[in-house]
């Protein structure tokens, strides 16, 4: 029997992670919320149920995957929800190629999605995004919230901070460190250590 799944976040992201379930067996969605598209707007066939507030009006509050890819909101997200005992699912699209999956940790409510290579020794937090056909080299640290954006080269032992964003195209090399709530320009290059709460782009990668 498939388990229901809420996601919340009715925009691109959450169209494509809708598309990421109606793939995985064990999922069956049943609505988005969004507090900012009005309740009953379908959305790829799937009705937006309304906003966060439609929680409590359940008697039973299914599993949820927050679609959305400002680290800050997901985390701000993540603490309302916590009063509804809500269960945050992992969800990792059957492409993801895991060399070593016995080794690699990926916490919960965070999606792998099509076309990932994580190789050995990884540790993923929790409501982590890794998208489209990023690779994450051996004993990578990417802590809660990060949101890795499309084709994101993440070389081995880089240690990245919470509530991270690196946009797409970035390559972070060997050892480098991503402080928290730090952003990562598309396309950069980084080559050495990026400070907390710093924006750095270009090749390579400098702040701005």
């Amino acid at each position: 029997m498939r388990k229901e799944l809420i996601i919340y976040g009715a925009g691109g992201l959450g169209r494509e992670v809708l598309t990421m379930v109606n793939a995985l067996p064990e999922w069956q969605p049943i609505g988005f919320i969004d507090d900012n598209v009005p309740a009953g707007t379908v959305v790829k066939g799937l009705k937006v149920l309304g906003s966060i507030a439609v929680l409590d009006t359940m008697t039973s509050i299914p599993n949820i995957v927050l679609a959305l890819g400002s680290p800050l909101v997901k985390k701000r997200l993540e603490g309302q929800l916590l009063k509804y005992s809500v269960q945050f699912p992992r969800l990792i699209h059957p492409s993801v190629i895991m060399q070593d999956p016995a080794s690699i940790v990926i916490g919960a409510g965070s999606i792998i999605t099509a076309g990932c290579i994580l190789t050995t020794d990884i540790h993923i937090g929790k409501h982590v995004l890794i998208n489209l056909n990023s690779t994450i080299g051996h004993d990578c640290v990417i802590a809660d919230y990060t949101s890795v954006m499309c084709g994101v080269n993440i070389a081995g032992e880089v240690n990245i901070g919470t509530s991270v964003f690196i946009g797409s195209g970035v390559n972070v090399l060997n050892q480098a460190s991503l402080g928290e709530g730090c952003t990562v320009g598309m396309g950069a290059v980084v080559l050495k250590n990026v400070l907390q709460h710093t924006t750095v782009a270009g090749v390579p990668a400098k702040e701005i």
